[in-house]
């Protein structure tokens, strides 16, 4: 089988919970991300917060506040991502031998509760949250899996790509999936009829020198440098196969972190779109050629 479910609360895990005190969370920062101290291994919340009414605009989110709700060691897990489920988020990690675990935040700065095993056999190329309720497990040159989380159990759903051949998939945003790979965001479409693929990559901004484990839904990313955290955007323009504007650093935390969890939201099902037809009007803005998908070789 693809995936073995158990879903049992642990006894007992690598990560132990103790004397963690978080911080009252500010008024209207609803919205956060999570990251791992590169010295510690503590898993901390950071709050996103609205910094104007103008949105889709370069400075309409700042990151906030910073409280740790985790002090076991993060590092050690292969893979570490998240999701909402209203005022909650529910954060995974994936073991080194592909045991999966997940564990709840009921609110915003609050510490995570227990945690629970949800199943082995999660050791792919690629984990993600694919949405609220739904997770994806795949391998490169093979299918992306969708399976549905509820409770303690686990249930594929569905089949998100049935043969993947680009790099890397962080998340989905509404129609398309994100992903980014050596200094570049992309966004990827879904187009069946190749013998040897069904995921077009169209590359949607290059990403600043220097950042690194970048993740987030296409709309606001979060990623790594040498000072810290830091949240990028994008001019927003009409574009709808790729945006092809460079990705600027709008906010930062200072620290030293070593992954992300930007935990993802909606309502709707998982799914991904074939590339919507480019449009020669938006070229001028949207930069390039914007109906020539990348190659990879």
């Amino acid at each position: 089988m693809f995936l073995q479910t158990v879903g049992r609360v642990a006894a007992c895990l690598v990560l132990v919970l103790s004397g963690v005190t978080p911080a009252a969370a500010d008024t209207g920062c609803d919205t956060r991300v999570f990251a791992v101290d590169a010295k510690t291994g503590h898993l901390a919340e950071v709050q996103v917060c609205p910094a104007g009414t103008s949105w889709p605009a370069d400075t309409s989110w700042q990151l906030g506040s910073v409280v740790t709700v985790d002090s076991g060691d993060w590092r050690a897990y292969s893979k570490v991502f998240g999701a909402y489920d209203g005022a909650a988020v529910v954060v995974y990690a994936v073991t080194a031998n592909g045991e999966l675990w997940w564990r709840r935040q009921e609110t915003p700065g609050a510490a995570l509760g227990a945690p629970v095993r949800a199943g082995s056999g999660w050791s792919h190329n690629v984990v993600f949250a694919a949405r609220p309720g739904y997770l994806a497990a795949g391998d490169f040159g093979g299918p992306v899996h969708l399976f549905r989380h509820n409770g303690n159990t686990l249930t594929e759903d569905g089949v998100l790509f049935t043969l993947l051949h680009g790099p890397v998939i962080t998340a989905l945003a509404k129609d398309y999936a994100v992903g980014n790979w050596d200094g570049m965001e992309y966004r990827v479409w879904r187009e069946p009829g190749s013998a040897t693929h069904d995921d077009v990559w169209y590359p949607s901004g290059q990403l600043p020198e220097g950042v690194h484990d970048v993740t987030g839904d296409g709309t606001l990313l979060y990623g790594v440098d040498s000072s810290g955290l830091v949240l990028l955007t994008q001019t927003q323009f009409p574009c709808r196969a790729a945006n092809r504007t460079d990705w600027r650093p709008s906010s930062g935390v200072a620290g030293q972190y070593s992954r992300l969890i930007a935990p993802v939201g909606g309502d709707a099902a998982p799914s991904v779109a074939s590339p919507p037809p480019g449009d020669p009007r938006l070229v001028r803005i949207c930069g390039g050629s914007i109906d020539r998908p990348w190659e990879w070789q």
